[in-house]
């Protein structure tokens, strides 16, 4: 039978989906008249999860599972991977926030849904920039003043040769 905790206590969970095998947490959005569906995904992928039904207590249960993770990790070693599983979350308001927010501040967290019986991940766009080791450095030429003037002072349409 699948371990889980209803909101506020903390929950160790493996997740067997992820790819390198790390241990993760989870955190699952699931609207309340859907809970057995989450208690099925759960036993179905032996999962000890944290069961949500606001948007704004999963972020909170997020951000405390990266508060922990975060004091808990080892110099240079692999972060715990925290994970959002939505089941049936769009019946949920506040979603497309809730995204965003972990998107733009915790952008280690791996988004994944329950698609067709299966967890799939969900894009995470922030994660990409996350993930680069040093930020792009572009240099460009300097404009001189008779360039600019050139540049300013052609009017739409009219091409200088």
């Amino acid at each position: 039978m699948a371990k889980h905790q209803k909101r506020g206590i903390l929950a160790d969970s493996l997740m067997p989906l992820n790819t390198n095998n790390l241990p993760t947490r989870c955190v699952v959005l699931v609207p309340l008249n859907r809970i057995d569906t989450a208690e099925h995904v759960a036993s179905k992928y032996e999962l000890e999860i944290i069961i949500e039904h606001h948007a704004i207590l999963a972020m909170a249960e997020i951000c405390l599972l990266h508060q922990e993770a975060t004091s808990k990790q080892a110099w240079n070693s692999e972060a715990r991977t925290i994970q959002l599983v939505l089941v049936h979350a769009q019946e949920l308001d506040g979603l497309p926030e809730l995204l965003a927010a972990v998107r733009s501040y915790l952008p280690s967290v791996r988004i994944v849904e329950l698609r067709n019986g299966q967890l799939e991940a969900v894009e995470n766009h922030g994660a990409i920039i996350d993930a680069l080791d040093d930020l792009p450095v572009i240099h460009t030429e300097n404009v001189d003043a008779d360039e600019l003037s050139m540049l300013l002072d052609t009017p739409e349409g009219e091409v200088e040769e």
